[in-house]
């Protein structure tokens, strides 16, 4: 009889433990952080460059501009040193490294998926078509 009891005992501690590994593991899921759509304005850059020597600004736009072509990845850093991996194909950027650029898209853990893209036109900005959230070519 003993024997029994014990068993039933194993059997619901056994199941109080799965059930609160469950509960746990759903509010960790819960918890991760989503997507979220944000406009990021800043200078477009060669992450390369940028990773391996800090390149930035207009002194390094010839070298941002072939290395982009290439399809190395490109960046965008805004005015507090934040930095962002562009999620898209990198040669349709190279016309704007060392540009002050803004994108809207989808950022998440340092990477944006860009869905909208402006540059300054004299003293506002202007709407660049993306085609897979690169600018398209004319």
């Amino acid at each position: 009889m003993k024997e029994n009891k014990m068993k039933k005992n194993n059997i619901a501690t056994f199941l109080i433990i799965l059930m609160t590994c469950v509960f746990l593991n759903a509010q960790d899921e819960s918890m991760k952080q989503k997507p979220k759509n944000v406009l990021i304005e800043g200078e477009v850059i060669g992450l390369a460059c940028f990773t391996s020597r800090g390149a930035i600004g207009e002194k390094h736009k010839s070298c941002a501009t072939r290395c982009l072509t290439r399809g190395t990845p490109a960046g965008i850093i805004d005015k507090d040193g934040n930095v962002f991996v562009i999620v898209a194909p990198s040669p349709g950027y190279a016309a704007y490294a060392a540009q002050t650029i803004r994108l809207n898209g989808q950022v998440e853990e340092g990477r944006i998926s860009p869905q909208k893209m402006e540059v300054i036109k004299g003293k506002s900005w202007e709407e660049i078509s993306l085609k897979g959230g690169s600018p398209k070519s004319d």
